[in-house]
């Protein structure tokens, strides 16, 4: 008696073990494709989080708008906000603080110190647009817009926007 394989059952066998690979493959690559849709979609979040929590703060604690340097309605914004503390040597001094969009980062300049990034050189801003608001004289809000997206897959976006009052708009 002959011990070993036949041929049909070798085929039947590499057959098994090919779509056995195929399945585990398809696995491997469906994982991986979703690590990185998920790592992407989280550095974007990541990005605007940071970003609106700096918007927020300072203009939560400014008193106004330095109009002469702001630029509004401009898909590369600029907003300068005047705030009561200091910034740099002059005790009792006001100070300003800036945000704005320069190759295809967020800025944030207070005065006196240097500008630092608030996105990652992962993703990239498209739009950073500030409306300014005066819905009654004494009052001064801004309406924020901001859309970023993943440079290594740009069809990964976020687009959010956000309102505030200023600090200064609730003195009566």
């Amino acid at each position: 008696m002959k011990k070993g394989f036949s041929l049909i059952e070798t085929i039947l066998y590499v057959g098994v073990f090919g779509i056995l690979v195929v399945v585990i493959s398809q696995l491997a690559v469906g994982t991986i494709t979703n690590y990185k849709d998920s790592k992407a979609k989280d550095g974007l979040v990541s990005s605007a989080n940071e970003i609106f929590g700096f918007f927020l703060k300072e203009t939560k604690n400014s008193d106004s708008i330095y109009l002469e340097r702001s630029v509004f309605d401009s898909s590369s914004g600029f907003l300068s906000l005047i705030s009561p503390f200091q910034f740099g040597d002059e005790v009792g001094s006001s100070g300003y603080g800036d945000l704005y969009v320069s190759e295809g980062k967020v800025w944030l300049k207070r005065g006196g110190e240097t500008a630092m990034a608030l996105t990652s050189d992962d993703v990239e801003v498209t739009r950073f647009e500030f409306a300014r608001s005066v819905p009654k004289q004494g009052l001064e809000g801004v309406r924020f817009y901001l859309a970023i997206r993943d440079k290594t897959d740009p069809e990964k976006t976020i687009s959010l926007s956000t309102f505030t009052m200023l600090r200064g708009g609730y003195k009566q």
